[in-house]
């Protein structure tokens, strides 16, 4: 594991147990609280935005892990168990209709959230698996809209992770009862 994964797995996976501590600690009807500035994501609710959070973080583990060679044992350990989306419709995303994806308070508990971040959380190592080599690369433009063909795979990772750090405000002020985040 080279420093710099390091610190990059040390940051999603910090995310990853701020966000489970945050959503262990809500109960049903918190999770059909609004969330002031994300009325975009799926029904605006903690639980969507929770959800959209969540299956980002399965969709950095599956984006890392794409292209990365395997040794048949972790070949096994990544397949395992599934990624994919758990929702149904389109991938949810800029240009997706989040409500379509299935991202609303009333199809959402919060057991099927953590389960969710357990999937990716345990998936994670994939991040600390980068050499420097692979950081330094320049990935090709792709649908993901932080993958424009320009920035290295650090810069991407780094970009992702900020998002998620965003929404994870986003969520911890509207659980706080604070109003909107920034």
């Amino acid at each position: 594991m080279t420093e710099r994964a390091a610190q990059l797995f040390q940051t999603a996976d910090g995310q990853m147990s701020d966000l489970i501590t945050l959503l262990s600690a809500a109960d049903g009807a918190a999770l059909h609280l609004p969330c002031p500035g994300r009325e975009k994501l799926g029904d605006g609710t903690v639980a969507a935005v929770a959800m959209h959070t969540a299956d980002n973080y399965v969709r950095i583990v599956e984006y890392l892990a794409a292209d990365l060679p395997a040794s048949p044992s972790k070949q096994e350990h990544r397949h395992s168990a599934p990624l994919s989306p758990t929702v149904h419709g389109p991938r949810s995303g800029h240009g997706h209709d989040d409500r379509a994806a299935g991202y609303a308070a009333q199809a959402i508990n919060r057991q099927r959230l953590l389960d969710r971040l357990a999937i990716a959380r345990a998936r994670l190592s994939v991040l600390a698996e980068l050499s420097d080599e692979r950081l330094a690369a320049v990935p090709p433009a792709s649908d993901m809209r932080f993958a424009d063909g320009q920035r290295t795979l650090e810069q991407i990772v780094i970009g992702l992770l900020q998002h998620q750090r965003h929404q994870l405000d986003a969520l911890a002020a509207a659980l706080a009862g604070s109003g909107p985040a920034a």
